[in-house]
């Protein structure tokens, strides 16, 4: 899906939200969730190029597997909690959002708590 059709998709679907709220909200919030999805599901090609991509560029870097395969939790745990922190504030729930955001980022910087690790040690090693 081209970036025009993705866009004309989600006008189209807020101003189908909009028109719904006032009389059956309950359907507006199913039609924003879907069209969130349907969203996700028409770029998700999109996410395994970038997959391709990071695996190369890890190979050129000479990367380990776990690091890579580190790299990847954290882009989806960002990416998970981006998508349900929204649906969330489109159903009217922003409290809700906040502490996906929140609960999010604490799990990439736990998972990431390794990494900034080693590199302190790294550095330790080369600054006098």
């Amino acid at each position: 899906m081209g970036a025009l059709q993705l866009v004309g998709f989600g006008v189209a679907s807020t101003l189908l939200a909009l028109t719904l709220r006032r009389d059956r909200p309950e359907m507006a919030v199913i039609v924003s969730v879907a069209a969130g999805l349907c969203l996700f599901a028409a770029v998700v090609s999109q996410l395994q190029e970038i997959v391709g991509t990071l695996t190369t560029l890890a190979a050129k870097a000479d990367l380990k597997g776990p690091t890579l395969t580190l790299l990847l939790r954290i882009i989806g745990i960002a990416a998970l909690c981006e998508i349900g922190a929204q649906i969330c504030r489109d159903a009217g729930e922003g409290g809700i959002a906040a502490k996906i955001e929140m609960g999010g980022k604490l799990m990439v910087l736990a998972l990431a708590m390794p990494i900034a690790v080693a590199l302190v040690e790294m550095l330790m090693k080369v600054l006098p």
